[in-house]
């Protein structure tokens, strides 16, 4: 027996094994999915765990199975995929390790609803409009596809690791989200999945999908419609301070001396520099405060030097009230001679971690977030713009604002999107990673430049196809010398937004019905 024979021979013992234990190979096919995703980048994976849960479903017979199979299979995604967010509890150990065990399976298993439910939808429609077959295995990417997009928006939204990213972690299938989004993304790469195993033409649509993609990617990428660079010169600072020991009061001055130093360092070489950008939350200290800040950045530069450039950082500022003291995860831009010239608030706060549900309520119960900030950070506007004199106008996103395309939208539109974050609480797990990779495609989407400055990495800067430029790895401490890119006109994206997604949901649902009504006239 050659290989081809032996390993036709073990998949058909395991699609045995899976068979006789339907919810364990549901959770195992959920365990292995992340491993499609950042940093791994195992595509294949992608086809096996979704096509061992659609086949699974499939062959199930009663709604209970079936939303079994989804939750089960959802857990097991979202326990691996998100383990990383664990890290975050072991910053304060002393503090926060209690909720460890609680925070990395409540979690998952409240976001294992989301596929339970498609599944339950789906075959109830299977069931109700009698579809087999290739109709039915489109209901259920169409219903999977709509519930990853509930759950990037309901209940503050978290769109972590979407079914798009099996394939949007590779430029070459990423580009169609300039046309149908991530989403419309999720959708394509669902249905190649699912069709896959199926025969005939079904198999053939399935191969066809990311061969579409593929020559679509191909004339984007290499189109003569690439944008030249700008004059604009930035440089992307990464200071790599571990979230543990920033806000520790003997080592916050060390801390301001080590981020100005590698400032200084990456000036003095790049002379033309029009923009200094530093991470979410540089320093350990309220910098719009006093005069301090502003004098110690004028005394940054050297005298003689012929253009000071501006500097945009991330800090933490509070506004002092009547009754209570707002406080605020905001960017900052500074002109060279040491003002304050313009600020955006963060507008999408991470729940848990920035504020908490019913804050006051569950501060009384001795409860707080990840930040340990009484009362939370306040929300600011959303699409946030800044510019100053030569500079382009930047469309701000603060953390993990960067992965929810409807915050990268919005009129009026920027010349560039600028991420500031910090990673930090998350060490060298594979968060970081999975975070970059997601926010790449604000790039894609928007057809705009995409610099990201982060504190512990990973920083770089994008064109406006998602093209890499530069980065730093994660846990080094440097900067990067970007000239910027210039923007394409606005994408599909860009101007209709998830309009796009949803036709081409009605488009399924077309190709379902007819298929249906062909199979019911030739009955």
């Amino acid at each position: 027996m050659g290989a081809i024979g032996r390993a036709s021979s073990a998949l058909t013992f395991l699609w045995s094994s899976a068979q006789a234990h339907p919810k364990k190979a549901a959770f195992g096919a959920g365990l292995i999915l992340p491993l499609a995703f950042a940093p791994f980048f195992l595509l294949p994976i992608f086809y096996i765990a979704y096509g061992v849960f659609l086949g699974l479903w499939a062959r199930a017979d009663n709604l209970k199975a079936v939303l079994g199979l989804g939750w089960w299979f959802g857990f097991g995604q979202f326990f691996v995929g998100l383990i990383w967010m664990g890290e975050a509890f072991l910053v304060e150990a002393e503090h926060f390790l209690w909720l460890l065990p609680f925070a990395i399976t409540l979690l998952p298993a409240g976001l294992a609803i989301f596929p339970a439910v498609a599944a339950g939808l789906a075959f109830w429609g299977r069931r109700h409009f009698g579809l087999t077959g290739v109709p039915a295995a489109l209901l259920m990417c169409l219903s999977l596809a709509l519930a990853a997009y509930l759950r990037s928006t309901i209940l503050t939204g978290l769109p972590w690791n979407l079914p798009a990213m099996g394939w949007a972690s590779w430029l070459y299938l990423a580009q169609p989200v300039a046309f149908i989004g991530v989403h419309g993304l999720s959708l394509m790469a669902l249905i190649s999945a699912a069709l896959l195993p199926l025969a005939g033409r079904a198999r053939f649509v399935a191969i066809l999908l990311p061969l579409v993609a593929g020559c679509l990617s191909w004339v984007q990428l290499h189109g003569r419609d690439t944008p030249p660079a700008t004059d604009t010169t930035l440089i992307v600072m990464q200071p790599n301070i571990a979230q543990r020991d920033k806000w520790q009061p003997e080592q916050r001055q060390a801390h301001i001396e080590k981020t100005f130093r590698l400032t200084r360092m990456a000036v003095a070489q790049a002379p033309d520099v029009d923009l200094v950008i530093w991470p979410e939350t540089a320093l350990p200290a309220l910098i719009d405060e006093g005069p301090g800040f502003g004098e110690r950045l004028r005394a940054l530069y050297p005298a003689d030097i012929g253009r000071r450039p501006y500097l945009l950082t991330g800090a933490i500022r509070r506004e002092v009230g009547v009754s209570r003291t707002a406080f605020f995860n905001s960017a900052l831009l500074w002109s060279g001679e040491g003002n304050l010239l313009a600020r955006s608030d963060k507008h999408h706060l991470v729940p848990f971690g920035e504020y908490l549900p019913m804050q006051d309520w569950l501060e009384a119960l001795g409860l707080e977030q990840l930040t340990r900030l009484r009362g939370g950070y306040s929300a600011g506007q959303a699409h946030a713009r800044l510019s100053a004199a030569g500079l382009p106008d930047m469309g701000l996103l603060i953390c993990y604002e960067a992965i929810f395309p409807s915050l990268s939208g919005g009129a009026p539109r920027p010349d560039v999107l600028i991420n500031i974050t910090n990673d930090g609480w998350f060490g060298h797990s594979i968060g970081p990673y999975q975070h970059i990779a997601l926010a790449r495609l604000r790039a894609i989407e928007q057809g705009l430049p995409f610099i990201r400055s982060a504190n512990t990495g990973i920083s770089a800067g994008f064109d406006a196809r998602g093209r890499l430029l530069q980065n730093l790895a994660l846990g080094e401490a440097g900067s990067l010398t970007i000239r910027l890119p210039g923007a394409l006109p606005p994408t599909p994206y860009a101007r209709y937004g998830d309009a796009l997604f949803f036709g081409l949901c009605f488009f399924v649902l077309g190709v379902i019905g007819l298929r249906n009504r062909l199979r019911d006239s030739r009955g």
